[in-house]
């Protein structure tokens, strides 16, 4: 994946092209726009331009049979801003990432920062971050991203690369991501969406994906990769624990292990890393259900996790051939 600047570079271009993506809703009815559409197309045209580059916007809306007050006071505001409503919650960020409101300021993203729709998130050469969505859903942004979140249930990428991630019992039919080449829509899954150059890969980890091209639509399941390059499909296989999926460990939010079981903790793990676990004999895996943990992992991988949890117990891993194989340590 090629380098990209941060702001005040040549990221003005993609930023207006990824903001224009969230561009003008509903209009109003036919009968309402023509009785005030002469008096008011040049003004409002003069304010769509100056503004399209920084805000996204609702239609106009106008109920027919209106008072004349009433229409008076919707010439005054053509256009109705709705405020900014919060989105998301940073879980993580690696190196630089910047984020721009939606009132057209930008500022360093760090932890616990809330991010409001309209919002738009960089990444730098080095940076990554995790977000936490309000639906309960996690994204997770790659080096050289732009990610524009509309709202809690729509983003649109630009460049880079996301990864999605449903979780386990959150309502997986409803999040959108919109790229140049097409929507993802994910069906219950763990998901990566990449797109550079013209060129949009889809990895599904988990779970399975529709994507909606501009010639037609398609489904990806678990272990799939799709690439999507002018309308031109191609599948391949992509394993769960694959080279691809590597970045995703890289910026993984820390799992919360106090009091948490050891069973409890390697299912975290074997969904971060694309492992499976096994357990040698069923008394291994009845002692990863009692043996309970604490401390932290924050900051660890989730394959470098499992070595340094492991070590407090009296239990030991293998990682290889795509398996967590759990047995009792010598001690």
């Amino acid at each position: 994946m090629n380098e990209h600047r941060l702001p005040g570079d040549d990221d003005e271009s993609d930023i207006a092209r990824l903001l224009a993506k969230t561009g003008p809703r509903t209009r109003p009815p036919a009968a309402s726009v023509a009785a005030v559409r002469d008096a008011v197309e040049a003004e409002w045209r003069r304010q769509v331009d100056a503004r399209a580059a920084r805000r996204r916007y609702t239609g106009w809306a106008v109920a027919a049979g209106v008072a004349v007050a009433a229409v008076g006071a919707w010439l005054a505001r053509p256009l109705y801003l709705p405020e900014p409503a919060a989105v998301a919650t940073v879980a993580r960020v690696v190196g630089e990432v910047r984020v721009e409101s939606s009132r057209g300021q930008w500022k360093p993203l760090s932890v616990g920062s809330v991010v409001e729709s309209g919002a738009v998130l960089i990444t730098g050469a080095g940076g990554r971050a995790a977000l936490d969505l309000e639906s309960g859903m996690q994204l997770r942004l790659d080096v050289g991203t732009a990610l524009a979140l509309n709202d809690v249930d729509e983003a649109t990428l630009s460049r880079g690369a996301i990864y999605v991630d449903s979780g386990v019992d959150a309502d997986s039919a409803r999040f959108v991501l919109e790229t140049p080449a097409g929507a993802v829509r994910h069906l219950g899954t763990q998901y990566s969406a990449a797109f550079d150059d013209g060129e949009l890969r889809v990895g599904v980890r988990e779970g399975r994906v529709e994507v909606t091209g501009k010639r037609a639509s398609m489904i990806a399941g678990a272990g799939e990769l799709l690439v999507i390059d002018e309308g031109r499909v191609t599948r391949s296989a992509l394993a769960r624990n694959a080279p691809e999926w590597d970045w995703v460990a890289d910026v993984v939010p820390p799992f919360a292990i106090e009091g948490r079981t050891v069973h409890e903790f390697l299912a975290w793990a074997s969904r971060e890393s694309g492992h499976d676990v096994a357990y040698a004999s069923p008394e291994v895996e009845r002692l990863a259900n009692r043996v309970t943990l604490s401390g932290t992992v924050e900051g660890l991988p989730p394959r470098q996790a499992v070595d340094a949890v492991l070590a407090t117990t009296s239990l030991t891993a293998r990682i290889e051939d795509g398996r967590i194989e759990v047995v009792a340590a010598d001690r």
